[in-house]
C-alpha cells in the first residue's frame, strides 16, 4: 500500500498517542457519550497513516476540492461520494490504491452525503434534496465497469413517515442493517442553542420504491449545538458514527443504540486528526468505513462551499484525507 507517513508521530510519539488512546477508552468521560471500558475499540490509531491515491480522472485527485463526503466499504472497493459533482469515487483496496471515478445521474445541485452497499446496489442520501436514491442491481462489477463511462441512472426512493425539509442541516449518513435489511438514516442535527441539539436516527423499511419510517427518530443527544453526528457504520453488530465538534475541532468515533440513541465513546481522533490538518491534510470527517479485513477508513470534506455550477472541482491546498487505521497487531 503506497502511504504518506506522518513525520509528526516519531515512535515515541506513537506510543504516547496509543497510551492516550488506551486512558481515553477505559476512563475518559463525556456528559452526554459513556466511554466504553468493556469493548474497547480494535484499531491501533498510533499506526494510523494517509492513503495516497492515483485517480483516473485528474479532477479528483486529493489536491482538488473533491468534497469526499460519507464512505462504504464493498468486497474489494471502498465507495467515496464527491458531495456536489455528481460522482462517486471508486478506491481499489489491497495496494493498487487507484481511484475511478463514476458518474451519477443525480438531480442538479444534489449534495451526496452518505453511501451504503444494499444486497441489490448502493443506496445514497442527498442532503440538499432531503431524499435518498438508489441505484439497482449494481454489483462490484457493475460498478467498476462504469469507471469513466456515461451517468448511471438512479431512482429516487419515497420517504414515508420522514419530515425533513432540504437545507444545509440534513441527512448526512446512511446505512444498511445487516440483520435486518433496514435502512438507518441519520440526520446530523436538529433543535437550537435555546432548546438544545440533537442528532436523529430513522429507521425504515423497504415497500417497493419506498421507504417506511418504523416509528418516530431516535434522538441522540448533544452536548450543545457545535457537535453534530455525521456518517455511520457498523463494527460487528454495533452502529457507530462519527461525532465531530465545530468550532473547536473534536472528534471522535461512538457507538449509537439505534433502539434509545444511548452513545459510547470507541475510539478518540481528537489528537490524531489535528495533528494531520496542521500537515495540510483535511480534518473534516464525514466518512467511515470498516473494511472486511477491520480496518478502519475514514475521509474527510476538504471545502466548504454554497451551491456549485461548476462541473469540476477546483484545486485547493487543503488535500483530502483518506485514513486507514489497521487493527492491533496488524502486521
Amino acid at each position: 500500500m503506497k502511504i504518506l507517513r506522518n513525520p509528526r508521530l516519531t515512535p515515541t510519539a506513537r506510543v504516547a498517542l496509543a497510551a492516550v488512546s488506551a486512558l481515553l477508552l477505559l476512563g475518559g468521560c463525556s456528559s452526554r457519550g459513556r466511554v466504553a471500558a468493556e469493548a474497547p475499540a480494535p484499531w491501533d490509531t498510533a499506526r494510523a497513516e494517509p492513503v495516497v491515491w492515483t485517480s483516473a480522472d485528474p479532477s479528483f485527485s486529493q489536491e482538488f476540492a473533491i468534497e469526499a463526503s460519507g464512505m462504504a466499504a464493498g468486497g474489494r472497493y471502498l465507495y467515496i461520494p464527491s458531495e456536489k459533482y455528481s460522482r462517486l469515487l471508486v478506491f481499489e483496496r489491497g495496494g493498487a490504491n487507484r481511484v475511478g471515478v463514476v458518474r451519477l445521474d443525480v438531480p442538479l445541485h444534489a449534495e451526496l452525503e452518505g453511501v451504503t452497499v444494499t444486497a441489490d446496489g448502493l443506496l445514497f442520501c442527498d442532503e440538499a434534496h432531503a431524499a435518498v436514491y438508489e441505484v439497482a442491481g449494481a454489483g462490484e462489477d457493475v460498478i467498476a465497469a462504469a469507471v469513466g463511462g456515461l451517468p448511471v441512472e438512479v431512482q429516487k426512493l419515497e420517504l414515508e413517515g420522514v419530515a425533513v425539509p432540504g437545507g444545509k442541516i440534513g441527512f448526512e449518513g446512511i446505512e444498511t442493517d445487516p440483520e435486518t435489511g433496514e435502512v438507518v438514516l441519520l440526520l446530523e442535527r436538529h433543535g437550537s442553542d435555546e432548546t438544545g441539539c440533537v442528532s436523529k436516527i430513522y429507521r425504515l423499511r423497504r415497500d417497493g420504491s419506498t421507504l417506511v419510517a418504523e416509528g418516530g427518530p431516535v434522538e441522540v443527544p448533544l452536548e450543545d449545538c457545535a457537535w453534530r453526528l455525521t456518517g455511520l457504520a457498523w463494527w460487528n453488530d454495533r452502529l457507530i458514527a462519527l461525532k465531530t465538534q465545530y468550532p473547536g475541532e473534536q472528534y471522535r468515533i461512538v457507538s449509537v443504540d439505534p433502539g434509545t440513541g444511548t452513545t459510547e465513546v470507541v475510539l478518540e481522533l481528537t489528537e490524531l486528526l489535528r495533528s494531520l490538518g496542521a500537515q495540510g491534510w483535511s480534518n473534516n470527517v464525514e466518512g467511515l468505513a470498516v473494511a472486511p479485513d477491520g480496518a478502519l477508513w475514514l475521509v474527510a470534506d476538504n471545502a466548504v462551499t454554497g451551491v456549485i455550477d461548476d462541473p469540476l472541482p477546483p484545486s485547493i491546498a487543503v488535500r483530502t484525507l483518506l485514513l486507514r487505521i489497521p487493527l492491533r497487531g496488524e502486521d
